[in-house]
């Protein structure tokens, strides 16, 4: 296993096999948000996603807490230089664009990336779990879009992903609340895949990367674009690019693999070619 840190030592990057993490190190703080963890996030899914050993990313925190919300030192530092004219417009999308990439970043990266949570998810924190494939959550967890509490709004295409994963009606109600939910209730309207008991959300995100990373790269790949995909296309443009995925996935050497290790009932070798 290989660990290094960014330069702030606000990120760290794991790397077991073909699974990576990334893990928010701001735990005094709760891993309250800065605009330097955006950074240097998005620096560290960017990387991971040139790296062809990787198959799968968990996106993780130190501390008692996964991410509670932006660093209330510069959401006054913003707010006041807003009022005082010092911060302008273009600034304030500069920031945006900041933590906007890591969104980008979570859907490009040519693997599924899973949101391991404990503790408080606040705003951005939320967001991000949205913007992910999967979201294993300790029973401790509680998730909240607080943007209409402070007259700011969501960000992150969460506006977007968020009714994709737990429908209109209830993303309206979740961005015209800014109520609180824990996990077993984030569970039940599908922003949550599994719930585990406090302190086990690592390692059953660990299980389900691990078992994702056995599969065929290509085929999980290919998933992910084609799901994405489809939440935009009609019916006959999903059809016919499922069609252009399938030839492509059929006529790779892992196909030919995963058809032999069946019929030689063997755990297949993908090499993701």
């Amino acid at each position: 296993m290989s660990e290094t840190a960014s330069k702030s030592g606000l990120i760290i990057t794991k790397k077991e096999g073909h699974v990576a993490w990334v893990i928010f190190n701001r735990p005094k703080k709760s891993n309250a948000f800065t605009m330097v963890m955006w950074e240097e996030a998005g620096d560290a899914i960017e990387a991971l996603g040139k790296d062809k050993n990787i198959r799968c990313l968990i996106i993780a925190a130190n501390g008692s807490s996964f991410l509670a919300g932006h660093d209330v030192t510069e959401i006054r530092e913003h707010s006041q230089g807003i009022a005082d004219g010092s911060v302008s417009k273009e600034q304030l999308f500069a920031w945006q664009q900041v933590a906007q990439r890591v969104t980008r970043l979570i859907r490009q990266v040519p693997f599924p990336v899973i949101a391991a949570v404990q503790g408080w998810c606040v705003g951005g924190g939320t967001e991000i779990c949205i913007g992910c494939d999967l979201v294993v959550a300790s029973m401790n967890a509680q998730f909240g879009c607080p943007e209409v509490t402070l007259s700011i709004t969501m960000t992150n295409g969460t506006t977007k992903m968020l009714a994709q994963k737990v429908g209109i009606a209830r993303a309206r109600e979740i961005a015209y609340l800014g109520e609180w939910w824990p996990a077993v209730e984030a569970h039940r309207i599908g922003l949550v895949n599994r719930v585990t008991p406090v302190g086990k959300e690592r390692e059953e995100a660990k299980k389900m990367a691990d078992v994702i990373a056995s599969r065929a790269p290509i085929s999980v790949r290919f998933h992910k674009e084609m799901i994405d995909k489809a939440t935009e296309a009609p019916l006959d443009e999903v059809l016919m690019f499922e069609s252009e995925y399938y030839l492509k996935a059929s006529f790779s050497k892992d196909s030919i693999e995963g058809t032999n290790a069946w019929f030689d009932d063997r755990v297949p070798n993908f090499k993701g070619e």
